[in-house]
């Protein structure tokens, strides 16, 4: 009964699950399947993340489930401890930075379808010991590439295995980590029969809107209105708690010049900020909207994209008709053994309540 996975290079591995580590002690449900790996975060009750790593991504991946079990197998662990692990030889890279650092903020105030490749991502024996495994890492002088990983684990009660290489004739550690019982998860899947929107565009443009907003900003509200109809000059997240004079902020998405249809509102006590976009292709690469959409979130949740927002190449957007937030983000390809894969990172989030 045990899972084997080998990858020649852990960086894109690594990159997409700091997308889903919100904090220091942050603990995640790991769900080994046939396609792959799935890796589940929930916080506050509120926002639900899954990165998605297809098994095209590693070198080797044997998935060996024990009789009677047809869903994977599921286990969770401290995922902050696992990334400090893969960045064992420092291979992995720096953090990005955080979102709130507009020009305001810098005074101190205050399962869804990417296409074809997309619908991939929805988705014997072997020594645990460190002998043989410079057989897995090419010497780095014939294109050998550094830290790579062999993981292994054998089944329930037991820990995962991660024995991590420079190259074949570089140093070698073996680290193994406490498995659990996961701890059940919201159900906050998205439908997207009942989408009200949705929404592919470039990362680029939604994560530079994003850090003009004020660092005190406290909600934000997603707007779209059809191509057939103009948003409103002004607007607010909450009509019940207008703001005081909104400030109108030019995102670089607005130079283009075609008519906005889809609008972020950062609302906080001093006031909002509105960042349009048009609805151009080389702004908004698809954008679906049958009717006006407005809902509103709490920005604290909302901020907990940008890790994977900004490792991430394009972004989905979508929103139902209850308010539900689902963002998709394609990571960067990867090639291995000649195949051609794309990890993704799901967030989905509740909108506020009319009282909150």
């Amino acid at each position: 009964m045990v899972r084997h996975a080998v990858i020649l290079h852990i960086r894109n591995i690594a990159n997409t699950l700091r997308g889903v580590n919100f904090s220091n002690s942050q603990r995640a449900t790991f769900n080994i399947l046939e396609p792959g790996l799935s890796i589940v975060v929930e916080d506050s009750r509120t926002l639900l993340a899954r990165a998605i790593l297809p098994k095209q991504m590693f070198d080797t991946y044997e998935f060996n489930p024990p009789l009677g079990t047809e869903n994977g197998v599921t286990f969770e662990i401290d995922l902050a401890a696992l990334l400090t692990v893969l960045d064992i030889f420092g291979a992995v890279g720096s953090m990005p930075s955080s979102f709130g650092t507009g020009a305001a903020g810098a005074r101190g105030r205050g399962r869804g379808k990417w296409g074809a490749s997309g619908e991939e991502g929805e988705f014997g024996d072997f020594n645990t010991s460190s002998a043989g495994i410079e057989r897995f890492f090419l010497p780095s002088e014939k294109g050998g590439k550094l830290t790579g990983m062999r993981m292994m684990y054998e089944g329930e009660g037991y820990p995962i295995s991660l024995t991590l290489s420079e190259d074949a004739s570089g140093p070698t550690t073996t680290c193994k980590l406490n498995t659990m019982e996961p701890e059940p998860h919201m159900e906050l899947d998205f439908n997207d029969e009942d989408k009200l929107i949705k929404i592919i565009m470039k990362s680029s443009w939604l994560s530079e809107a994003l850090s003009e907003l004020d660092s005190s900003t406290e909600k934000l509200a997603i707007i779209c209105a059809p191509p057939t109809e103009q948003l409103p000059i002004t607007s607010t997240g909450n009509s019940s708690q207008a703001p005081r004079p909104v400030e109108r902020r030019t995102s670089s998405a607005r130079d283009v010049g075609a008519q906005p249809s889809f609008r972020l509102l950062g609302i906080s006590a001093y006031g909002s900020t509105e960042l349009d976009f048009p609805n151009d292709r080389e702004v908004l690469q698809s954008f679906e909207c049958e009717e006006f959409t407005q809902f509103t979130y709490r920005f604290t949740h909302i901020a907990k994209i940008q890790k994977a927002l900004q490792g991430s190449i394009r972004t989905s957007l979508r929103m139902d008709e209850s308010g539900v937030l689902s963002f998709q983000f394609q990571m960067p390809t990867v090639v291995s053994d000649g195949k051609q894969s794309n990890p993704f990172i799901e967030f989905t989030c509740l909108a506020l309540s009319d009282d909150d």
